[in-house]
């Protein structure tokens, strides 16, 4: 997957709970009426950390990370059951993320999440994943089993978009999605645009680093005047303004 807030959303769509590292929180994590003891320990020097709840203790390891907290939130709102985020931050304060829960006296490993600016459910099973894609925020699906304790990331055939721009360079626009496809428009200089969606699939083989690989990405564009058509990012980028670039 590509790389890709920071929110917790849970139950109605509300932050339940955000620690700080190396800290205890106490928080009903099973809906019996007592409250667990959650603490993490974490090394700053290094990766590793270790959560701890109630009698119980979890070791695991960050990609990377130079800070660390919990989150409690609730992907499934009929099982009776919390999970409990270790968060790991690494470069451009993306979030490493390892999802707990607590049966019986024991932690349960429930998923893994390398790399977001935030997650957030409903408690609908559906977890949603904040990502960046350089000049928008893409959101990503994943089904959780409560069963089998994982999460499945969910196919979007497009991603929408809706950032409006101003053509400053003329350049075309494609009927399809491949680059030999017939010439739908050509845009002018000033004309506006509307750049509705994307289509995230397509890999650039040439060199494999996260900005290339975005840069191959196909854009859905719009103009007021209703002309529209498909173009890669890397052919039309430098000639829109109003794109407001970060990470």
């Amino acid at each position: 997957m590509k790389k890709v807030f920071i929110l917790a959303l849970v139950l109605n769509s509300s932050v339940l709970l955000t620690g700080l590292r190396d800290t205890t929180l106490y928080f009903d994590l099973n809906f019996d009426g007592n409250d667990e003891k959650i603490s993490l320990r974490y090394d700053e020097e290094g990766k590793p950390f270790m959560l701890s709840i109630n009698n119980a203790k979890a070791e695991g390891s960050f990609v990377e990370g130079y800070g660390a907290d919990l989150q409690i939130i609730d992907m499934d709102r009929n099982d009776n059951l919390r999970e409990v985020i270790v968060k790991g931050y690494g470069s451009s304060d993306q979030a490493d993320m390892h999802f707990y829960q607590f049966i019986n006296g024991k932690i349960v490993e429930c998923g893994r999440l390398p790399g977001n600016y935030g997650v957030e459910s409903t408690g609908n099973k559906i977890l949603t994943e904040h990502g960046w894609m350089g000049f928008w925020g893409i959101k990503f699906k994943y089904r959780f089993d409560t069963k089998n304790k994982s999460l499945t990331f969910e196919k979007e055939d497009f991603y929408g978009v809706n950032i409006e721009a101003t053509v400053k360079e003329s350049f075309k626009l494609l009927k399809y999605r491949y680059d030999d496809s017939e010439v739908s428009a050509v845009l002018k200089p000033g004309t506006k645009i509307t750049i509705v969606k994307s289509d995230i699939t397509p890999s650039c083989n040439e060199q494999e680093n996260y900005m290339y690989d975005m840069m191959c990405d196909w854009y859905y564009i719009k103009t007021d005047e209703g002309k529209a058509g498909w173009y890669r990012l890397d052919k039309f980028y430098e000639f829109v303004d109003g794109l407001i670039w970060a990470g």
